[in-house]
């Protein structure tokens, strides 16, 4: 089948981009002594997420919510970090019996009332301490990490093995020179409590972290273990406008959709709406054939199954003809989708289920 036979909206993901993008962050990582960790909140696929693991160097693979290790961790892949507190007391029993089945599964906390939750299972949890990076998301602040950790000791169930710190507030400052400096400080004082652990004689194995956006710095950081990518092998167009980042990862994912009006004298009409992609301000541009943004092609949002696609004179797309968008925002957007069709050139190679989809808790 052809990309242009499949039924629009569809995800069409290259493959070439993504085997490139996989290979470039392996070796990144490797060059560096480190290991990856690839987040499957990006993708949502278990079958992306044993890709990642084939090309090898990784430590294993996060996932941001419990319904995604579950699905992660059944489809046969065995060390998952789930990467955000689990604190409901149904969640909780979940959680255990869970660990009980896959050994491998790892998780992290930031709650002393958490903690003796998750001691009273009865169930050997493997954990990290999460560490605020001056986000206020989760984690502890970093002047509290070695008591929370103490308190971790004191729990006979719960086996602590080190510290995650992600910035996701740094992963998009535009400027790469800004970008470095404030993910760096960040990860030197996380880098900090882990050598002061040690020296109090905690053993403190892991410092895991950083993002598709602050890789290439955090990577220098020597008590840095492992990083926790996950935009960099499908990219949106958020990281493109990233200094340094787009230039490293090509937009390998993008939404086919197709012209269904021309009715109007100033644009057409596609059926790709705020269903099919994810509402950011900055709206999806058209993708060429050399993967960038086609020059004066402009989308506009124009409800749930629709955008307004402007083009220059003389340029106008004809009804049923299909364009290509780079996605807005990647992980909200592959969310809509049930699968995303691996494509080489114009040939459509395989459809990958997105079997995370929705694994809201």
């Amino acid at each position: 089948m052809k990309r242009n036979q499949l039924p629009t909206p569809a995800l069409i993901l290259d493959l070439e981009r993504f085997n490139n993008a996989l290979e470039y962050m392996a070796s990144l990582a490797a060059r560096a002594g480190k290991k990856l960790r690839p987040h499957a909140k990006t993708h949502k696929s278990s079958e992306i997420a044993k890709r990642q693991l084939k090309a090898g160097n990784c430590a294993g693979v996060c996932a941001a919510k419990l319904g995604e290790a579950e699905v992660l961790l059944k489809k046969g892949i065995e060390n998952v970090l789930l990467t955000s507190p689990v604190v409901a007391p149904a969640r909780i029993q979940r959680l255990a019996e869970l660990k009980y089945a896959h050994p491998g599964l790892w998780i992290t906390v930031d709650n002393v009332e958490n903690l003796r939750a998750l001691n009273a299972c009865g169930i050997p949890f493997d954990v990290l301490a999460d560490v605020n990076p001056n986000m206020g998301r989760t984690g502890v602040e970093f002047e509290d990490v070695p008591e929370f950790v103490k308190e971790i000791l004191k729990c006979s169930n719960l086996r602590f093995h080190g510290i995650q710190c992600y910035a996701g507030n740094l992963q998009h400052v535009t400027n790469a020179a800004e970008r470095s400096a404030a993910t760096v400080e960040v990860m030197r004082t996380a880098a900090a409590l882990v050598r002061n652990l040690r020296k109090d004689g905690i053993s403190c194995d892991i410092l895991t972290g950083t993002g598709t956006g602050t890789a290439a710095f955090d990577v220098e950081i020597p008590e840095l273990t492992d990083i926790q990518v996950g935009s960099y092998c499908m990219m949106d167009h958020e990281y493109y406008a990233i200094e340094g980042v787009g230039e490293a990862f090509p937009c390998a994912l993008s939404c086919l959709s197709t012209v269904v009006s021309t009715n109007q004298k100033e644009f057409v009409t596609i059926d790709a709406g705020l269903k099919a992609l994810y509402f950011t301000p900055h709206a999806p541009p058209c993708k060429g054939s050399s993967g960038l943004p086609v020059p004066n092609w402009r989308y506009e949002w124009f409800g749930d199954e629709h955008g307004r696609l402007y083009f220059p004179q003389g340029e106008r797309p004809a009804l049923g003809e299909v364009v290509e968008l780079i996605l807005p925002h990647c992980d909200p957007t592959i969310n809509l989708h049930d699968s995303i069709f691996l494509c080489r050139g114009d040939e459509v190679l395989e459809e990958i289920a997105i079997d995370l989809r929705g694994k809201f808790f």
